[in-house]
């Protein structure tokens, strides 16, 4: 009597187990990676969109808007790791 029991019942526990798991690629977001280049606008980092500057002696900057503040560029957000680029032209975004 005792095995009648436990088959129905293992077999809820399986069922049960098999309802909480999945692929993965339903609910799954794949991220796509977003090349960023920073200015630092009054202390606080800005992304913006990755940059070609040519490298170079000069700094790479950019300019928001025809009559805009112009910035540096930097690769990451840190100090340290202004973009060069080979002329002074500013690009403007």
């Amino acid at each position: 009597m005792k095995k009648l029991f436990l088959i129905p019942a293992m077999a809820l526990l399986v069922v049960l187990g098999m309802s909480f798991t999945s692929l993965g690629s339903e609910t799954e977001v794949q991220l796509e990676a977003v090349a960023n280049d920073y200015v630092l606008d009054n202390g606080n980092w800005r992304a913006v969109p990755e940059q070609n500057c040519t490298g170079g002696t000069q700094t790479c900057q950019v300019q928001f808007g025809a009559n805009g503040p112009i910035y540096d560029l930097y690769d990451e957000m840190n100090q340290s790791t202004k973009k060069n680029q080979s002329d002074g032209t500013i690009i403007v975004l």
